[in-house]
Parts: C-alpha cells; sequence; structure tokens
C-alpha cells in the first residue's frame, strides 16, 4: 500500500530560494539511498509567504519508518518543521507522462 506524508516548513522568507535547493539534493539523495522512496513535490501555498508543503510518496509504511529510524540529515537553518502527517494513498488518477492520458 502506498503512502504520502505531507511536510510543512515555516521557512524565513529570505531563505526560500536556499531552501528549495536544499530540498531538491535532499529529496535526490532520499530517493537514491532508500528504495521505498518514491520521490516528492515541493509546493508554494498561494497567498502564504511563510511556508513550503512537500508530499512525499512511499512505497509502504515500513520503508517509511525504516528511513524514520536513520539519524536525520542535516536541519536547515531558517527553517522549523510541523509535525509531518501521513496518509493511506486510496486512488492516484496522477497523470505522469504521455502514456497515462
Amino acid at each position: 500500500m502506498m503512502i504520502r506524508v505531507l511536510y510543512r516548513w515555516r521557512v524565513e522568507p529570505d531563505r526560500r530560494t536556499a531552501f528549495r535547493a536544499w530540498w531538491h539534493e535532499g529529496t535526490l539523495r532520499i530517493r537514491a539511498a532508500h528504495d521505498g522512496a518514491l520521490g516528492s513535490v515541493l509546493l508554494a501555498p498561494e497567498g502564504d509567504d511563510d511556508h513550503l508543503v512537500a508530499i512525499a510518496r512511499w512505497r509502504s509504511r515500513e520503508a517509511l519508518e525504516a528511513f524514520w529510524s536513520e539519524p536525520a540529515g542535516a536541519p536547515f537553518e531558517g527553517a522549523s518543521l510541523d509535525h509531518p502527517q501521513v496518509f493511506e494513498e486510496l486512488d492516484d488518477l496522477t497523470v505522469t507522462g504521455p502514456s497515462d492520458t
């Protein structure tokens, strides 16, 4: 069963560009190092310059928990993370490429 994890950060406005680079590189490292990590998308809530949101996809809760049990990477200075929320993926009709239409 696939799961999604919602991460919400409060990011200092002058640190948003650097945070995006940090998130991008970190997501690539996680995806390469953890078989159950299926990537993530970073979002900016409309009208909210204080927060950024990421939604990560994992093959299973077990894969996520194995990742979380390891020592965490370096936190980002200038951002604070709210408690992540885990969601069971019930259905996904997202188009990911031309063959999905």
